[in-house]
């Protein structure tokens, strides 16, 4: 079991292990303490505040740590407990933390082992994940912050480690969380997986190698997608590269799709739901007027003059208001966030700066605009989508249209 270690480089510079106090977590700190080349070892507990015993899992790691001869470090996270998926909001927190406090050169080990892997292969599959999902815990991978997170134990099941530990006098506390089976990965833990166990012995040696071959063919479909997200994106929206529909729509669905997951992905949003996918296929066939719109809690995919937008909630901006600067070198709307000198609108809107009292207006679109259309076919040249025309400011010189500030 040691030479599951070989995975953590020799020049690294601090090795972290996320200790729970578990046997997994005890397990692999054990076996990183025993390693020969006698790492810069830092044991990292995450209180999370949710259970009764939480301070003395906390007390135990560092009593434990203690023993050891190492310098633990504890986070308290104090997540809500009726949080609808608190599971995942305290992963989302231990990695935002890895990221934060390490760099390039640390490593960061987990003790995900052979049960978690099968458990993900389980729950990916019955919510309908497709390969990116199938493919369950990667060995290792690299954080924004450079450091590298490692999961070593992946090969082991948690028998053999609950013999190892056995076989070394190892001390550990058992999750009470754990026996309970609200929640999804206990249930298939606690009632479904022995029974597979019974009919199926090497069941999980068998999901391992099919969650294997899934990142194989994952690997396969982001080279596609890579190829085809050049030919296809165009001049970016707000920074988010734009799709070419005609060109999408030539391509075979399966492709489509995966082209467009990769898209998202890229931006860094969330996995699109297969429904809203299915719904997004059949929307982009849509008449040329159209504008359809597919929400996901945190962004939407829009149609505009043949071009798919990714519209991240957040940065929807509406503004209103008209704000006069007269003959002012320095034009600053603080509020939106907007500063320029007077002599760069002039260039940027091809103008010779006449000595023109100069204004900045933002549509209300509750309100009439004399200038309404010939506003609208600014718009239409400069092909600028409906939900973004709020956020864009009309120049007015003496008191007549004159452009807009992309």
């Amino acid at each position: 079991m040691q030479s599951c270690l070989e995975l953590i480089p020799d020049d690294a510079q601090r090795v972290f292990v996320a200790f729970s106090g578990g046997l997994d977590s005890t397990v692999l700190l054990h076996l990183l303490v025993e390693d020969s080349r006698k790492f810069n070892i830092i044991p990292w507990h995450f209180n999370h505040g949710l259970l009764g015993v939480a301070a003395d899992m906390e007390q135990f790691c560092i009593e434990q740590a203690g023993r050891l001869g190492l310098e633990i470090r504890v986070d308290q996270l104090r997540l809500d407990r009726v949080e609808s998926n608190v599971e995942a909001v305290a992963r989302h927190n231990r990695y935002a933390l890895f990221a934060q406090h390490t760099r390039a050169g640390d490593c960061i080990l987990t003790a995900h082992h052979a049960d978690d892997q099968a458990e993900t292969f389980l729950l990916n599959a019955l919510r309908g994940s497709g390969s990116a999902g199938l493919r369950g815990i990667a060995r290792q991978r690299v954080l924004d912050g450079g450091a590298l997170l490692l999961r070593p134990l992946l090969d082991f099941s948690r028998s053999q480690l609950e013999t190892c530990a056995r076989e070394h006098n190892l001390a550990w506390v058992d999750d009470p969380s754990n026996q309970t089976s609200k929640f999804d990965r206990n249930y298939l833990r606690n009632q479904v997986i022995p029974l597979l166990k019974t009919r199926w012995p090497q069941f999980q040696s068998s999901l391992a190698t099919a969650s294997e071959l899934q990142s194989e063919i994952q690997d396969l479909l982001d080279e596609v997608a890579a190829v085809d997200f050049v030919q296809l994106k165009l001049t970016p929206s707000r920074g988010i590269a734009t799709l070419d529909v005609a060109q999408l729509v030539s391509l075979s669905p399966g492709r489509r799709k995966n082209l467009v997951r990769h898209w998202i992905t890229d931006a860094g949003l969330p996995v699109i739901s297969h429904a809203r996918m299915q719904e997004l296929m059949h929307q982009i066939h849509a008449k040329a007027d159209a504008i359809p719109e597919i929400a996901m809690p945190d962004y939407s995919i829009r149609l505009y003059d043949q071009r798919l937008f990714l519209v991240v909630n957040d940065k929807l901006r509406d503004r209103s208001g008209g704000f006069d600067f007269g003959l002012q070198a320095n034009v600053e709307i603080e509020i939106f966030g907007l500063r320029m000198q007077r002599r760069e609108i002039f260039r940027e809107l091809g103008l010779t700066d006449q000595k023109q009292a100069l204004s900045l207006k933002f549509r209300d679109l509750g309100q009439q605009n004399d200038d309404r259309h010939r506003l609208k076919r600014m718009f239409q040249k400069h092909r600028v989508p409906p939900w973004e025309r709020s956020a864009v400011a009309q120049v007015y010189l003496d008191g007549k249209l004159e452009g807009l500030l992309l």
